[in-house]
């Protein structure tokens, strides 16, 4: 298909919650409320109007309609519908233009400029563009009051603005618009500026057209390598570690280039590399090499693009700055690197690039040195990295990326035994760094995490989504909002990022297992089996064995499924805790209680803590085993102890399906089916989504003709058959 087919003159509508950030600092579960309203309400008014909503962004909606007219329409009753909710407030923007459909997606300078319009409003108001206006029909109902000329960030003409003056809207005064302009834009356009930018605009396209006719048709891709550090002071190492994550963070804010994470990128080190090979192991159509050497108090960035493939260097440049210009030198390569591949940034894109981290150069510093410690994920550096990054703020308190870092490294206090008041304390970090820079995809991703660890799942999914939203590429982002879908039952969202982060970061195991595990749930053995086997390759997981396992065990493969086990402790001789409860719970969904039990037994003496871990699993299945033994008191010690921990987890972790089916299967094993059978419905209200662990499972063999696990059964199948049929319809059973 052309793309032209995918271009459509549109009104695009845009709108928002305001002053949310400050409701969710007041109150949180109210703003969490109100959010929930707010998007029931557009859905309802937006679905008589013929309006298409095409993102929910927690506190915003972005929509188009065929006409304005009804785009008015809709509006207008929001506004009335809303006036009714103690503290929730909007502003609408619409605009018409040429934009572009794209996998359920739009793009296009309409959308941007929209965006533009909507965030200079005032509570209450309908600001619409002349274009828009012109469109209205002659014996339209709708009033509107002009406004003037207004002059927008990165749109490069001024804009005539009108404001709907039907009530209940709220009219602004043109004093007003300008002081939200001036608030949002901080830096207003200059003529010469303008003019400059055109030059240099214009002089490359007489350049591209006489001189350079080559075109980027290329998958747009890019891997990133380390960043060589010439320097003779080897402490300067941690500068260009730091440098090659910004530039890979720069690039990846462009949506429509895929960049290889940091992660992936790390084993390629060195001058002589085979970049072909290189290319080819991270599915990349270029690779960028650089290096960076210090001279005094100046740095030398030395870049190149290179097709592997053709062995061609597309572009290099070598760059002689103060230390203090890096924040540019970082754009311009991410600019240079769009120019190219031949992507067109949009105004929001090239509004991200453009923003520096610091003023201070002390402070970046500080901040990278940090960085790379809490990469290290152990107790000791994460203590150091946090001390580093409060230096940082203390050199400059307006370095949002700073208290960024501060709140991954509170969060990760948590798994380190340092207790879970440090969450509130993540909390408040990103909440500052949101506060100083509104727009900091890290700052949501950040934030998303915390709420993760506190169980919060639905506040967790709105800040990874509001993350993608300003960071496509933000791989941190993309998993852990991929491991929230899939966790809360939307495997088909789930499957989406999965599959996107596996092309990222090719080097990482989980993506491929997860992958291979949603495909299992839906029936879709032969590719479970190609993405397991791809995770297997890539690390040999004991967790992998064990859903490969369980693919073969649904396929009636039962010998099959069977031989997992043994590859895990005699091929991989992975004799960990984990390593036995993998071959364990193989063992015992073939009905092996033998075996099972003596895998399971094995995992409890590897792991002294297990009756303090809620989610360790062989205990479950030994309570089961003992007590068709006839070792009741064994069971019963078990039992207690496993129900106990998971129902006081349940006090602050509601969210968490697994939870509540370890309890239902522990209250199977006790013969209480009722109460077993609530616990089901609550595991499937939270996203429990495989019958396997009903159907194959033991525990549950002499229950399933129990009629509340049978309707449950069948609600799973009538789930399974729409998330196969959403599959098919985005053509993602195509594009792994």
């Amino acid at each position: 298909m052309s793309q032209d087919h995918n271009r459509k003159q549109s009104v695009v509508f845009f709108s928002d919650i305001v002053g949310y950030t400050r409701l969710m600092g007041k109150d949180e579960d109210h703003a969490f409320d109100l959010m929930k309203k707010n998007l029931e309400i557009h859905a309802d008014i937006l679905g008589h109007y013929r309006g298409n909503i095409i993102k929910e962004l927690g506190d915003g909606i972005l929509a188009t309609f065929e006409t304005v007219d009804e785009a008015l329409e809709a509006s207008l009753e929001i506004h009335k519908r809303l006036q009714s909710i103690p503290d929730m407030q909007i502003r609408i923007g619409l605009h018409c233009g040429e934009i572009i459909f794209d996998h359920g997606d739009v793009f296009g300078d309409a959308v941007n400029l929209t965006a533009r319009i909507q965030g200079i409003g005032v509570p209450s108001c309908i600001l619409i563009s002349e274009k828009a206006r012109e469109q209205l029909p002659a014996n339209t109902n709708f009033n509107t009051q002009k406004l003037g000329m207004f002059r927008l960030k990165n749109v490069e003409h001024p804009v005539q603005l009108h404001a709907v003056t039907n009530p209940p809207c709220a009219v602004p005064k043109r004093s007003q618009i300008l002081d939200n302009i001036h608030f949002q834009e901080k830096n207003p356009w200059k003529f010469w500026a303008v003019l400059s930018v055109s030059f240099i605009l214009l002089t490359y396209l007489i350049y591209s057209i006489l001189w350079n006719t080559s075109v980027w048709e290329k998958e747009k891709s890019v891997a990133i390598l380390p960043f060589t550090n010439l320097s003779n002071n080897s402490e300067q190492e941690f500068f260009s570690e730091g440098l090659t994550a910004d530039v890979i963070t720069q690039v990846s804010k462009i949506g429509s280039i895929k960049v290889i994470t940091k992660d992936a990128v790390e084993p390629f080190r060195g001058p002589d590399l085979p970049l072909d090979s290189i290319a080819n192991t991270l599915g990349v159509s270029t690779v960028l090499k650089g290096n960076i050497r210090w001279i005094g108090d100046k740095i030398r960035i030395n870049v190149q693009l290179i097709d592997p493939s053709e062995n061609k260097n597309l572009w290099a440049e070598t760059y002689n700055r103060e230390v203090s210009d890096i924040f540019e030198i970082q754009a311009e390569i991410a600019s240079e690197i769009a120019r190219v591949l031949n992507s067109n940034l949009s105004a929001a894109e090239k509004d991200q690039l453009n923003k520096a981290q610091t003023s201070s150069f002390d402070a970046y510093e500080l901040y990278l040195k940090g960085r790379e410690l809490y990469s290290l994920y152990r107790k000791q550096t994460t203590l150091e990295a946090a001390e580093l990054f409060k230096e940082a703020i203390q050199i400059d308190p307006q370095y949002a990326l700073a208290y960024t870092g501060l709140a991954n490294a509170y969060a990760q206090y948590l798994y380190f035994g340092e207790g879970d008041q440090w969450l509130d304390s993540s909390m408040e970090a990103s909440a500052k760094a949101l506060a100083i820079d509104p727009y900091l995809a890290e700052a949501f991703t950040a934030q998303g995490s915390a709420y993760y660890y506190k169980g919060q799942n639905e506040y967790a999914k709105i800040s990874f989504e509001k993350a993608l939203v300003l960071n496509p590429n933000l791989s941190t982002a993309m998993g852990n909002l991929a491991t929230v879908y899939f966790i809360s039952g939307d495997l088909a969202k789930s499957l989406k990022l999965q599959s996107k982060s596996a092309s990222l970061n090719p080097t990482n195991h989980l993506p491929y297992q997860i992958t291979g595990w949603i495909y299992r749930v839906l029936d879709q053995f032969n590719e479970a089996h190609d993405w397991i086997d791809q995770s297997i390759e890539i690390q040999k997981d004991p967790l992998s064995y064990e859903q490969k396992a369980f693919t073969y065990f649904e396929q009636n493969k039962i010998k099959e499924g069977v031989e997992m086990a043994n590859q895990v402790i005699l091929v991989n001789k992975d004799t960990t805790s984990l390593g036995f409860v993998a071959a364990g719970t193989i063992h015992f969904f073939a009905g092996d209680f033998e075996k099972a039990a003596f895998y399971l037994e094995e995992s409890l003496r590897k792991k002294p803590d297990y009756e303090s871990d809620e989610y360790f699993i062989s205990p479950v299945y030994l309570s089961y085993i003992y007590k068709t033994m006839g070792k009741t008191k064994e069971a019963n010690a078990l039992l207690d102890n496993a129900i106990s921990i998971r129902k006081e987890t349940l006090e602050s972790f509601k969210e968490d399906f697994n939870l509540w089916l370890d309890l239902a299967q522990l209250e199977a094993v006790r013969g209480n089916i009722n109460q077993s059978s609530t616990y089901l419905k609550e595991a499937y209200n939270r996203g429990f989504r495989d019958d396997f662990q009903l159907v194959n499972n033991p525990i549950f063999k002499n229950y399933l003709s129990h009629q509340p696990i049978r309707s449950l059964l069948s609600e799973l199948q009538k789930k399974r058959m729409e998330m196969n049929q959403e599959l098919q319809t985005s053509d993602l059973l195509r594009n792994k």
